[in-house]
């Protein structure tokens, strides 16, 4: 190429006017935006316009200048790889800032240390105040003062298992809302980025950058990351056979090959969490060739070896002649003789429950998600929600769905796993269902280490257990010799019912035993009230000191008629009803026992206690049950013996094992219901849950500490290649402000040289 031309120096000189006046009008929209959220630096990026040919005839002393300078295009100032290590590092600090805040919460209300006065805790002092109590009834038992006293302290602490209970409740609903507004706020966040997904590429088809809408993206991208772990990939998609336009396309990390989509150009999913959903088979595989019911398309059965490959896909199934799918049981074992990983073995068998997905009703597993079980997914106010999230299928902002390879729409719904997802949504899934210890079989079945991830659930049955094996040790205590394997009292079973009348005085009367034939004639009145359990035990006790054998006494207790008793057990029948049964309230019957904690205070049913319904028992409420002082005692003397309650002061002490089976009506199905998780005292076990919860706390604050200095770490080694910094502004300013009065100057010398020339020549 010859030297430019004379009058193409004009050019390079105003391409050159242009080129630092470009750079001075980023430089200002750089200065502009240096506070704009998501604004990476930019850049003019300036080439030099050369021409690509060759003279023919060249002399060998021609210099190939040039023409000057094009703005090829403003670029932003990115580091992919930065981006890649920040969003992964935003997951993890999502996860524990989640996790620990949830934990905080849960320490409001269970961190017992420094709440009590001049204890550990709150429950911890009313524990010692109950005991206080019952050391102070002890050589005291003929005194009403002092049981009262004892059962104002059990109210007491049932009141504050009650409070904590309900407030653990309330929490839960709370996380349980702020994770469903976490969903939605995921959704927003996915269609605004498929949206401009759509803009940009609809920009790159008229050759704009859009550089606005791809800060917009990032950060919606940056945003995502946080709650759930994701990879970003670019490529090119073609258009036509001449034009291609770039692709972003976002998919979960660890989902698998091929990757489980979020967004994929312009088509996006939704994320959501049904209150129903179909019961998941917790045996099923998707890796086990047993279950993959066909042969894919990418499979070669004619190749030798042959190549065969199995999907659980029925789109990406290989077709036959006659256009049927292939099934895997199809494969002879000869084409599947030495291919590759593919077991001979493996051939899908339909009743392999591994390859089954659902269960249905009856709890076996099926394929068709019509015929599954539903089951409480996120349903509000039960206390078995799996909180299973699904993705809907990709879909454009028309609706329309993507296709796959083999052109056909892809419609199905994905259902996530427990682990599938990572980052603020999983952290708060696991604080709304893991139970640690009591997690069921199925649960690990899903999640491995479900048995060692506690979340609201297991403080919950914690508190449950505790409170549980509070009140049946203390009811066992004070009830009367003589009871089942769960210590219920067998005598309790004498009642067969009995008849409230109004006596001539207008008051209730109940009667005990009434004979059928002649209801009017009660063997036992009880005065405006009920029978208890010391009442039959005092009647048993009657008929054995009559000389009756206990299983002649517990039958005349079983009976209707206790008139055909001789008339010496009448006798004895008639001085219970004068010592113990008729006289209550004036002190003739203190010694008798009874149910102490119930599931209401209306009555005396003491199955299924929980920290939430535990409650004083109605007979002990209104004085009809007392402290038993001691299980070996005669209704005819009066005695001090009070070797109970030295029993039930030395329970406080005592170190009694738990097991998950302890609330088998909670956690019917835990994984190692019988196995001992913990021994101890009431006031260990309380510090136990303490400790634990303690100890999760400082682990997840420790976490997140140290991911959310990683991560400013690699935000501010972001920043420093693409924020904008006013110094480097400056002297951009400062360079191209010279360059464009350099051009300037060019200009104008060039000027001067041509007049020079054209007029200033003879």
């Amino acid at each position: 190429m010859a030297v430019i031309g004379t009058f193409g120096s004009f050019t390079a000189a105003r391409l050159g006017i242009y080129g630092a006046q470009a750079s001075l009008n980023v430089t200002g929209n750089n200065i502009a935006n240096i506070n704009t959220n998501g604004y990476p630096r930019q850049r003019a990026d300036l080439v030099s316009l050369h021409s690509a040919g060759s003279a023919r005839i060249a002399s060998g002393f021609n210099l190939d200048i040039g023409y000057g300078v094009l703005v090829d295009q403003v670029s932003q100032l990115r580091d992919p790889y930065l981006d890649i290590l920040y969003r992964d590092e935003q997951a993890s600090v999502g996860f524990y800032e989640a996790r620990m805040k949830g934990l905080q919460q849960l320490s409001n209300i269970l961190d017992e240390v420094g709440r009590g006065n001049q204890d550990f805790g709150v429950i911890e002092a009313q524990f010692n105040d109950f005991l206080s109590q019952l050391q102070g009834y002890n050589n005291r038992v003929s005194d009403d003062v002092f049981d009262t006293t004892v059962r104002g302290s059990a109210e007491s602490l049932v009141d504050l298992f009650n409070t904590y209970a309900k407030t653990l409740v309330r929490v839960k609903d709370n996380q349980m809302a702020d994770l469903q507004g976490d969903v939605k706020k995921v959704n927003t966040i996915l269609t605004q980025i498929r949206d401009l997904n759509a803009q940009i590429r609809q920009a790159g088809l008229h050759h704009e950058q859009a550089l606005e809408l791809r800060d917009k993206r990032n950060v919606l991208i940056d945003k995502l990351s946080s709650y759930m772990k994701i990879e970003v990939q670019y490529s090119m998609e073609p258009v036509d056979e001449f034009t291609s336009v770039e692709k972003l396309s976002i998919t979960l990390a660890g989902s698998g090959t091929p990757p489980t989509y979020l967004i994929n150009g312009i088509y996006g999913t939704q994320l959501s969490m049904p209150e129903m959903a179909a019961a998941r088979n917790p045996d099923y595989d998707p890796e086990n060739p047993k279950g993959m019911q066909y042969i894919s398309r990418e499979s070669d059965t004619g190749s030798t070896p042959p190549k065969i490959v199995l999907t659980d896909n029925e789109r990406e199934a290989m077709q036959d002649a006659n256009g049927a799918l292939m099934l895997n049981n199809l494969a002879t074992r000869e084409q599947l003789e030495g291919v590759g990983n593919v077991d001979p073995d493996s051939v899908y068998d339909p009743a392999f429950e591994g390859g089954m997905k659902y269960l249905d009703a009856n709890g076996d597993p099926t394929d068709d998600p019509d015929q599954a079980a539903m089951v409480d997914n996120a349903k509000a106010g039960s206390d078995s929600n799996r909180l299973w999230m699904q993705l809907a299928p990709l879909v454009d902002e028309r609706g329309r769905y993507i296709r796959d390879e083999y052109g056909k729409e892809i419609t199905e719904t994905v259902d996530l796993g427990d682990n599938d997802l990572y980052g603020s949504l999983q952290a708060k899934r696991e604080l709304l269902t893991e139970e640690g210890e009591f997690a069921s079989k199925d649960d690990i079945k899903f999640d491995p280490n479900a048995n060692i991830k506690r979340g609201i659930p297991y403080y919950q049955r914690a508190l449950d257990a505790l409170a549980r094996k509070f009140a049946d040790s203390f009811n066992k205590a004070n009830t009367v010799e003589g009871t089942d394997a769960n210590g219920n009292p067998i005598l309790e079973k004498a009642f067969l019912g009995y008849e409230t009348k109004i006596s001539a005085k207008g008051n209730e009367v109940y009667d005990l035993y009434d004979d059928p034939n002649d209801p009017d004639h009660p063997i036992c009145s009880l005065t405006e009230r009920p029978p208890t359990d010391a009442d039959v035990k005092a009647v048993y006790d009657a008929l054995m000191a009559s000389g009756l054998s206990a299983d002649e006494a517990q039958e005349y207790l079983v009976r209707t008629d206790l008139r055909d008793l001789p008339p010496e057990l009448q006798s004895a029948v008639k001085k219970v009803q004068e010592t113990h049964l008729t006289e209550r309230g004036h002190g003739k019957e203190k010694y008798g026992g009874g149910i102490l904690f119930s599931t209401s205070g209306d009555s005396n049913d003491y199955e299924n206690i929980t920290a939430a319904n535990i409650s004083i028992a109605k007979d002990w409420a209104v004085g009809s049950t007392r402290l038993l002082p001691s299980k070996n005692y005669n209704p005819f003397e009066n005695t001090t013996a009070d070797d109970n309650i030295y029993h039930m002061i030395g329970m406080m002490g005592e170190q009694m094992e738990y097991k998950a089976d302890d609330i088998s009506d909670l956690v019917p199905d835990a994984d190692e219901g019988n196995r001992t998780y913990f021994k101890g005292t009431f006031q260990q076990r309380l510090a136990d849950i303490n400790n634990i919860l303690a100890t999760d706390q400082q682990t997840t604050t420790t976490q997140y500490t140290s991911f959310e200095l990683t991560s400013l770490s690699l935000d501010n080694q972001r920043q420093s290649v693409s924020g904008v910094d006013l110094n480097e502004e400056a002297t951009s300013m400062m360079m191209f402000q010279k360059s464009y009065a350099a051009a300037c100057q060019l200009m104008t010398t060039l000027d001067s040289m041509l007049d020079k020339l054209i007029n200033g020549t003879i």
